[in-house]
């Protein structure tokens, strides 16, 4: 397993600054940072979520001044939690990904080779 690449502490409210660094990686061409970006990003959806279920329960004030805030402290709380290192599913998902590239990649590489070597043959 490789270390993760480092990511700017980017607020999950920004959403400029998240899709400026998504084209910024685009731009550099690094195919497991992009990764990275967007499995980091699809665990803190999930977590989010988790967290406002599990809150839930807990305060009933989903309606009036206080919700805006509750959404703010589930968005936070699933943010730190994602910074921390999430549940391990991002990371899990950029090695299946990562994974399946190698195999295309290594599958084209091949069948390239193959197709080079009856070339020459003939």
């Amino acid at each position: 397993m490789t270390k993760p690449t480092t990511t700017p502490n980017i607020s999950p409210w920004d959403i400029a600054a998240q899709q400026a660094y998504g084209e910024r990686l685009k731009a550099k061409g690094d195919v497991r940072a992009q990764i990275e970006h967007a499995a980091r990003g699809f665990e803190n959806i999930l977590v989010r979520q988790w967290v406002e279920l599990a809150r839930k329960p807990l305060f009933e004030s989903n309606e009036g001044p206080m919700s805006g805030y509750d959404k703010m402290v589930n968005d936070q709380l699933a943010h730190i939690v994602s910074r921390q290192g999430g549940i391990g599913l991002a990371q899990t998902m950029v090695d299946q990904m990562m994974t399946q590239i190698k195999n295309r990649d290594w599958a084209a590489v091949s069948t390239d080779t193959s197709q080079s070597a009856q070339g020459a043959s003939k």
